[in-house]
């Protein structure tokens, strides 16, 4: 009896164990949006992703901390032959403290602030939000915008753009001509030294 006890005792620390691990150093896994229903259907896109730490990652060129809450992302790919024609993303995050700072206060993009978000084209229902309540950051070159609530802690993220085009061909290089042949070589001798 005594023994079926410590059998039991230590079952039930090895579950506590597993259980403390668990809650504790899990990877958390994050809601992933189903795919957003395009306006256009003439011209879908080839593929859809909805990996929100992917996105986040690649939008912001860096990896969301534990305190960066991701609440819908969406990247969008037009393919072809030659590769990725153009691109689209959009996210919604509730951004911790560290990424609004590297985001609006250090302005890590390089954006300026603009009175009003442009008008996206194809945005999924998720993506919406009071245009005279929130500010505005925008790539002056590109269509990166960054859209912050001034009233809740939420930032709305979007960007679009061309993929990678072929470039220009080699220029024609002419073949390299082979020295005159002659009796004589055209460097003179190595002189010894004394």
């Amino acid at each position: 009896m005594k023994k079926l006890y410590w059998i039991l005792a230590a079952a039930a620390v090895a579950l506590l164990l597993w259980f403390g691990w668990y809650t504790i150093a899990a990877p958390r896994v994050q809601h992933v949006d189903p795919a957003s229903k395009m306006v256009s259907k003439k011209d879908a896109p080839t593929s859809i992703q909805n990996d929100p730490v992917k996105i986040f990652q690649r939008a912001f060129w860096a990896s969301p901390t534990s305190e960066d809450k991701i609440l819908h992302a969406e990247r969008r790919e037009w393919s072809g032959r030659d590769g990725v024609e153009k691109w689209q993303w959009f996210l919604v995050v509730e951004p911790s403290p560290a990424l609004l700072k590297r985001l609006r206060d250090d302005n890590a993009f390089g954006l300026i602030p603009a009175p009003t978000a442009t008008d996206i084209v194809n945005a999924p229902d998720w993506f919406s939000f009071k245009r005279e309540e929130v500010s505005v950051l925008k790539s002056p070159q590109a269509k990166l915008q960054l859209i912050f609530d001034k009233k809740g802690h939420t930032l709305y993220a979007t960007d679009s753009g061309l993929g990678f085009r072929a470039g220009a061909p080699e220029p024609f290089k002419p073949a390299p001509q082979a020295p005159v042949p002659g009796r004589l070589p055209t460097t003179p001798p190595p002189r010894p030294q004394p």
